[in-house]
């Protein structure tokens, strides 16, 4: 039995009708269950049809319960471990010398050694502190010291790169391609154009 105040009574439409609205208002809820959807489908539904009213209206009920509900804790960012990564004097003695000895060959061993770590925990310990593995670090302050020299100097690609600890061009040109983006040479003329 359907109760319908006489302030909205109307003369109904035909069962086929009310049939169709249902399906297209339960369809449409299902694709798209939106408080904001389902609200309007029952406003243009309150005239015609209380049965397709009310299920918007306790379609959005459940929606905003949903909402209100305890939600599981959000991913939190991984804290750091406590005591992790390298003290102040060790990051500040192994990040010297990587600068000093870029045109060198940089050890991992040796690293540690003047961290006074063991390789396995310096390797951790580096990562914590400077966000990357030492390799990856001393490659992207090779390419860094390459970038300077390209601007200061006009001297080819093949002696920058043994300036800067690389084995040759190839060396530099690949490193320098995945870090920057572009080759060195194409680098370096667009930094030369801009001054």
């Amino acid at each position: 039995m359907r109760y319908e105040s006489n302030a909205y009574a109307t003369p109904g439409p035909t069962a086929d009708a009310v049939h169709a609205l249902n399906t297209f208002a339960v369809t449409a809820a299902q694709d798209e269950p939106t408080v904001a959807r389902l609200l309007e489908q029952a406003l243009t539904a309150v005239e015609t049809d209380l049965a397709t009213t009310r299920a918007c209206v306790a379609r959005v009920a459940a929606l905003l319960e949903q909402a209100d509900a305890p939600q599981a804790p959000a991913a939190v960012a991984p804290r750091r471990r406590v005591g992790a990564g390298l003290a102040p004097w060790q990051a500040r003695r192994v990040a010297a010398h990587v600068d000093e000895n870029l045109g060198f060959a940089i050890t991992i061993d040796h690293l540690s050694t003047l961290a006074g770590l063991s390789s396995s925990y310096f390797c951790r310990a580096f990562k914590d502190t400077f966000g990357e593995p030492p390799h990856a670090f001393i490659m992207r302050k090779r390419v860094e010291r390459a970038q300077q020299l390209m601007l200061q100097t006009r001297e080819p690609l093949s002696q920058i790169a043994l300036a800067c600890g690389l084995s040759d061009q190839a060396h530099l040109c690949n490193l320098f391609r995945r870090l920057v983006g572009q080759s060195p040479s194409h680098w370096r003329r667009s930094q030369w154009q801009e001054a």
